[in-house]
């Protein structure tokens, strides 16, 4: 047979919860702040330093307003840009590969993310398509190359916010748009 006083309810849950103590720090900490923001705003600020600079930078632009209108000199055509060289386009263009694929998320990652990492993917995969092609002469050969090592760049600068931001447990969220 149970026993009847196994059950006594004793005191009700809502009044136990009233006779609580109410939470409090050992001190306030407001005297401290108080003390702090009166010091603060009595001390005065330097401002002469600020002045000053802003009086140099209008000073030097009211002297020199011939120097920055000036137009710059057309450029020589017979004076011919140098090629940049495709053998250190080729070697960047490594190191950001291997950088995207360090710093690349593993696991789960927000849909909008993953789909703007597959166009810079997609695009990459373009530009070795374009430049595997044999009638490729070498000025469009570097062009390609320089054009694939900027498309790295913010391809490795995209992966790697992807992996700031999951360490701090945000992801890349909202309406993400390809602009390359």
């Amino acid at each position: 047979m149970p026993d009847a006083r196994a059950h006594d309810p004793g005191l009700p849950i809502a009044e136990a919860l009233q006779r609580l103590p109410l939470e409090a720090p050992d001190r306030s900490a407001w005297p401290l702040l108080q003390r702090r923001l009166a010091a603060r705003q009595r001390k005065p600020r330097l401002r002469w330093p600020f002045a000053l600079a802003a009086a140099a930078v209008l000073a030097l632009a009211a002297l020199l307003p011939g120097r920055l209108a000036t137009p710059p000199a057309a450029p020589d055509p017979v004076a011919r840009v140098a090629a940049p060289d495709v053998d250190a386009l080729m070697a960047e263009s490594a190191r950001l590969e291997h950088l995207a694929n360090a710093v690349s998320p593993e696991g789960m990652a927000s849909a909008s993310g993953t789909l703007l990492g597959l166009e810079f993917e997609d695009r990459l995969q373009q530009i070795d398509t374009a430049l595997s092609d044999p009638a490729l002469g070498p000025d469009g050969r570097a062009a390609l190359w320089q054009l694939r090592v900027s498309l790295l760049r913010e391809y490795a600068g995209f992966q790697g916010t992807r992996q700031y931001l999951a360490a701090d447990g945000d992801t890349v969220d909202g309406a993400l748009v390809a602009t390359f």
